[in-house]
């Protein structure tokens, strides 16, 4: 059953995985399977949240690979994790799934820094 709580005065409903994939589709896809290539791409470029991506965001971009932020030693923590994101790194990678985690989450860390040395 999904939970509700108020945040800020915006009422945030959680759902879980199972309800999510539940919920009724808001897209309207036979409009959208009716559209050309064209009125797709115009729909794309006209969109306020989906800005053109230009040279000054390919210079800043960078091919990351998870192995580049394996690390060299680790500290054992116990974790809990959702199933299905365990569910997709032990699909991915049956050996060393939980390195691929931590790589993820390293990842995610380098992402956010600002210019910092990892």
């Amino acid at each position: 059953m999904p939970t509700e709580r108020i945040v800020n005065g915006k009422t945030i409903t959680r759902y879980t995985a199972k309800e999510a994939k539940n919920l009724p589709s808001q897209s309207d896809w036979p409009r959208v399977d009716a559209m050309t290539d064209a009125e797709l791409t115009e729909n794309a470029i006209s969109d306020a949240d989906n800005p053109l991506l230009d040279d000054a965001f390919f210079a800043r971009a960078a091919r990351v690979r998870l192995e580049d932020f394996m690390p060299e030693t680790k500290e054992k923590v116990c974790l809990r994790l959702d199933r299905d994101v365990v569910a997709w790194f032990r699909a991915r990678k049956k050996k060393g799934y939980q390195t691929a985690i931590n790589a993820a989450l390293r990842a995610f860390i380098a992402s956010q820094s600002t210019g910092q040395e990892r």
